[in-house]
């Protein structure tokens, strides 16, 4: 890594700034936990924050922060980056190394990506190091969401959440980063603020057929007995299936907005949105975005897609019936 993406924008956040602000008076704390479902954010967050640590404006441009930059600062580890299970001889290491002199007598920090993923035992590892912390040691931890993080493990760090984008700042960032300003203005219409999902909408040459498929699918999604008809469909394959549930959300996203009356973020697609508008009530939008983070969970959990896509056809099929019954 020579650069760090979206660099200008995550400087700008309120949660860089307090960090920067904890290093600046000496007041680091010894872990973080911050709560994101946006990758590119984070990444960038923590770049930002190594190269603070050891330099005193994050230059990107002297020795220490070229080090950071290329992760070959020997203080700074970065773990758990996939979606790999993260073990509890892996925690072991990582906590007696914790327990050692740092290589070059500064500050060592350790950065957990994806914090969510990681079973109790690795986690529960981790806490007596949080509880009893080394002197010039530090934790950042990243999760999309608290649900799967052991409480004990919450109350030891300083929980803060990164703030969601605005949509002319997440267009100039794709912008910036080489993304042609109609796509980047799709990415940033769609992204809730979101710099990842802005970039994976900007990008997908399949965009328009991919939202075709999902909401010809959400009309055509009467009864479960239905479901069976969608289950084989290519959106549902082990490699897009994530991409189809950032669709769903945003369909559905769109459909609250034509519920209260707000422009409709699809607009490709505004027949149709308003078309599963009439289908499905303000609460049973709220109920399929329950559905689909499930769904999220699930395949963290390595649940294989198809019994994911099983899952989110047929509880959107009780979703809508239900949905119909109330109208009725």
């Amino acid at each position: 890594m020579n650069e760090l993406r979206y660099a200008d924008e995550v400087r700008r956040s309120s949660v860089y700034r307090s960090i920067a602000a904890d290093i600046e008076r000496g007041e680091l704390s010894h872990a973080y936990f911050i709560q994101s479902e946006d990758k590119d954010a984070v990444e960038t967050l923590f770049g930002l924050i190594a190269m603070r640590v050891y330099c005193p404006t994050a230059c990107g441009k002297c020795p220490e922060c070229r080090k950071v930059l290329l992760r070959s600062k020997p203080d700074v580890k970065y773990l758990a980056e996939g979606a790999e299970n993260f073990t509890v001889a892996e925690m072991t290491e990582v906590t007696e190394d914790a327990g050692m002199t740092a290589f070059e007598g500064g500050r060592k920090l350790y950065f957990f990506k994806n914090f969510e993923n990681l079973a109790e035992p690795p986690q529960n590892k981790l806490l007596k190091t949080l509880e009893e912390p080394f002197e010039k040691v530090h934790f950042f931890l990243s999760a999309a969401s608290t649900a799967t993080v052991l409480p004990t493990i919450l109350s030891r760090v300083k929980q803060v959440v990164f703030p969601v984008f605005s949509e002319q700042s997440v267009k100039d960032a794709l912008v910036k980063d080489g993304v042609p300003a109609e796509l980047a203005s799709r990415g940033a219409r769609l992204s809730q603020g979101s710099l990842t999902r802005a970039r994976e909408f900007a990008t997908d040459e399949d965009f328009l057929r991919h939202i075709t498929e999902v909401t010809d699918l959400l009309v055509g999604l009467k009864s479960s007995a239905d479901a069976y008809r969608y289950l084989r469909d290519g959106i549902f394959s082990k490699e897009r299936i994530l991409r189809t549930l950032s669709i769903f959300e945003s369909v559905f996203h769109s459909v609250m907005s034509a519920h209260l009356g707000l422009p409709v973020a699809l607009e490709e697609t505004e027949g149709a949105i308003r078309e599963i508008a009439s289908m499905y009530t303000l609460a049973a939008v709220g109920e399929a975005n329950d559905v689909i983070l499930t769904c999220r969970a699930r395949l963290k959990s390595n649940c294989n897609a198809t019994n994911v896509a099983d899952y989110l056809l047929l509880k959107l099929a009780e979703v809508k019936y239900k949905c119909r019954s109330s109208l009725a």
